[in-house]
């Protein structure tokens, strides 16, 4: 009887809890981690830089070359430095992510679009941001364009999620 009061608990809810309405922690947001890929590099994966838990990733994050901007990227989009958007090969492709500096607790959404290279796992690397998305988390290329990062998926889309300024 309990169980059956939850589940009819949630169902009420649910229409209400939608994550593109406020990106928020959605509790119905589906797994977007992408348990094949990380089955095909867990060699790379070193676990001492890089917790991966249920839709959330703790690990480093970098950010894109201005040189790449007009490039295509994995989704065969093509590259822009101004919109928000991540390479990853830990997250599915098209999930909206919440990418939260360790060091200064800034946030910032991103639409993972693209893959990086598997090598950057073994550094640690767990993301790829674009340029719009690194200057939103006060990332910059005098030492500091490394930092460490909590990813949490909030949704899937194929539009990327607008920021506040």
């Amino acid at each position: 009887m309990r169980n059956l009061l939850v589940i009819l608990f949630f169902l009420i809810l649910s229409p209400f809890l939608k994550a593109q309405d406020h990106y928020g922690i959605n509790p119905f947001v589906e797994n977007c981690i992408d348990s094949g890929l990380i089955k095909k590099y867990h060699r790379l994966i070193d676990t001492n830089k890089i917790k991966i838990e249920f839709n959330k990733v703790t690990g480093k994050a970098t950010f894109y070359s201005a040189n790449l901007h007009g490039t295509n990227t994995t989704k065969g989009e093509r590259y822009k430095n101004n919109k928000f958007t991540a390479a990853s090969n830990i997250f599915m492709l098209n999930s909206i992510v919440r990418v939260t500096s360790m060091k200064n607790g800034k946030s910032v959404l991103v639409r993972i679009n693209d893959r990086m290279h598997p090598s950057m796992l073994k550094k640690g690397r767990v993301i790829d941001l674009s340029g719009a998305a690194a200057k939103k988390l006060a990332m910059s290329n005098k030492g500091d364009g490394i930092i460490k990062v909590v990813i949490e998926a909030v949704d899937k889309s194929e539009k990327n999620p607008k920021n506040e300024k």
